[in-house]
Formats: structure tokens, sequence, C-alpha cells
């Protein structure tokens, strides 16, 4: 590590100077442009070509598909060029493409928002993304995130109550949403990380909120993921035909509107700063433990009565509950990052400490 002292030019100018090695490495002459890029405490200096190199790298890259010899994976690697900001992606072989190559390709299109097939022939796929970032404020998109995982969940408790297959269906429908919606939110904070304007554009103060932001958009996929086994076990559940008790039904609502409460207050407390909400979900959350052992000895006194439970309902139950608990997790864990996000800047609560405190 090499130190610097800060000189100061006129009246408010403060500089440093370039070490001499780094400079003639990039061939650096007077009145040539850099650019300085803050990340959290450090301040990057980078050379003006090696932006443009940057961009260019980000703008167009080329998958050999003869390489991707393993099903869905080609399709995963479109994926992950999406995420990481590029703009034109060709899918390329060295003969023709497969027929299975195509479908993968055709998939991905559906599965990204923004991206299309601009190009096809026998051995070459031409995707085309065309995003503009400050069309998609990140609070946004995380609000959109959420109202899907928390509809799914709804939708399917209430496909249970009334007996409606095709509610539970539509619920399992909107995966595909909330999976478009998390990897487009990946897609922008992962460029907010190599352009600084990006941050400001996409609604956030600081780039140092630019990890809580893709933790917060993996929990929230992963509770829409939980939504969607709700749905297919209560999809199960209706298929077998067995008479559920209303006791274990009234349990199930109980809990998910307990959960739905967790949900909803840790994002509030998050996108608001409200530390009450935060601090309201996180209690809920720890009584999570307590609902469970209640709701396992509801159910096994279910099972010992006279009229007891098919014992084919146990496990699309079990796996109900599991995921609704696992729900209450997630949330615990935003509202633990929305105390994070409060603390980022001074407050009443928390000031920095002066010689006088």
């Amino acid at each position: 590590m090499e130190s610097r002292k800060i000189q100061k030019v006129g009246a408010a100018t403060l500089t440093i100077s370039l070490p001499k090695d780094w400079a003639e490495q990039r061939n650096l002459k007077k009145g040539d442009q850099v650019f300085l890029v803050e990340e959290g405490e450090a301040l990057k200096v980078l050379p003006g070509l090696a932006i443009e190199d940057r961009r260019r790298e980000a703008s167009e890259y080329i998958i050999d598909a003869d390489l991707c010899d393993e099903p869905g994976m080609l399709e995963r690697v479109v994926v992950g060029n999406y995420v990481l900001g590029r703009e034109k992606i060709i899918v390329r072989s060295a003969l023709r493409l497969r027929s299975d190559h195509q479908d993968e390709a055709r998939r991905a299109t559906r599965r990204l928002m923004g991206i299309g097939i601009v190009e096809e022939g026998p051995s070459k796929v031409v995707l085309q993304c065309s995003i503009n970032p400050t069309n998609y404020p990140l609070e946004t998109l995380i609000k959109r995130l959420y109202n899907l995982g928390s509809t799914m969940l709804s939708e399917a408790l209430e496909a249970l109550v009334t007996r409606d297959v095709a509610l539970a269906e539509d619920a399992l429908k909107r995966e595909d949403d909330a999976d478009m919606m998390y990897w487009l939110i990946l897609r922008l904070v992962l460029s907010a990380q190599l352009d600084e304007a990006l941050v400001e554009e996409l609604g956030m103060r600081s780039r140092i909120e630019i990890p809580g932001y893709r933790v917060i958009a993996r929990d929230l996929e992963t509770v829409a993921d939980h939504c969607r086994l709700i749905a297919e076990n209560v999809r199960i559940l209706l298929g077998l035909k067995a008479r559920i008790p209303n006791s274990v039904i009234k349990a199930l609502q109980s809990l998910a509107q307990t959960i739905t409460e967790i949900y909803a207050m840790a994002l509030g407390g998050l996108l608001s700063r409200d530390l009450g909400q935060a601090n309201k979900a996180i209690h809920l959350a720890e009584g999570m433990t307590k609902r469970k052992e209640e709701f396992v000895r509801l159910v096994l006194k279910d099972m010992r009565a006279a009229k007891g439970m098919d014992p084919t309902l146990i496990l699309p139950l079990q796996e109900i509950f599991s995921s609704l608990t696992q729900i209450a997790e997630y949330g615990k864990a935003i509202a633990t990052i929305a105390y994070n996000r409060y603390l980022e800047k001074p407050s009443n609560l928390c000031r920095p400490a002066t010689p006088s405190a």
C-alpha cells in the first residue's frame, strides 16, 4: 500500500498525485481524463479508456452453444449474461444449433424482461436486451415482487378453504412473474456496481445500499418459491378429496394471517425506514416456535380422534406448514436489513459521538 499526502490548491481544492508507475502503465498524460468511483469508504481512480473497455465488455457476449451439453445449461448461461447487464447475447454453434438449444434460448426470453430475439439462423441466435434503468426504480420493483408473493399466499390459502383448484393454479402461474422481477432487480443492482451514475437513478441513496437490495430481492424471490410450494400442496390436498378437519384449516389460516403481518411490517419498515414496524415483525417471527408446537399438537389430536385425519393428508399439510414458517424467517431477515438501512445515516436515535458526548 502506498500513501499520498493531500495538498491544497487555491482556496478550496484538495488534490493528491497519482503514482508515476501506475500512470505510465496506463499511458496517461497531462490533460487525459480519469473517473472517480466511490465504493463505500474507498475511492477508485479509473482511466477513461478503462471505462470504455468496461462498457464494451458489458454490451456484447458470445455463448458457445456446443459447450452447453447438459439440459438447461444454455438457458442458465443466457440468464446469467442478462443478470450481468449484457445488452447483446449471441448464441452460436460451429455447425447447426440443436433444437433443444433453440428452445432454451426462446424460453429464456420469456423468463426475462426487456429481452427478445432480433436475429435467428441455422447456427446463430441473437438476443437483444433494451432496458432503460431509469424506468425501473428499485423500490417499485421490490414492492412488485413482494405483492406477487403476498398474492400467491392469499390465493393458495383461499383455494384450500373454498376447495377451488383453479385458484391454486392461479397462484402457481404467478411464480414466473416473480422470477422475472428477481432477475431484473439483480441486473440493475449489479449494473449499479459498475456505473456510479445508476445508483441515484435507481433510487438508492448510496452504493452501500446495493448489497442490501440484492439480499432483499433474493429473500422475496425465495418467499415466492415457498408460496408456490404451498399452492402445489394445496392442489395435492384438493386432489385427494379427503376431509380436512376445520380446526386444522382454521389453524393454518391464523398462522398465514400472522405471517402476512410479519411479511408486510418487515417490508414496510424497510421502505419507510420505520424501526417500529421492523421491530414488531421480528417480535412476531420469534413467536413462531410456539405456534409451530401448537399446530403439531393440534394435528396429532385430530389424528387420534374417533374420526381421525386421513394419513395421506399429513405430508402435504406438513409441507404447507414448513413453507409458512420459512416465510416468517425471511420476513425476520428483511426486518433486520431494515434496521441496517435505518442506521446507515446519523439520526436522533444514533449519531456520531462528539468529544463532549
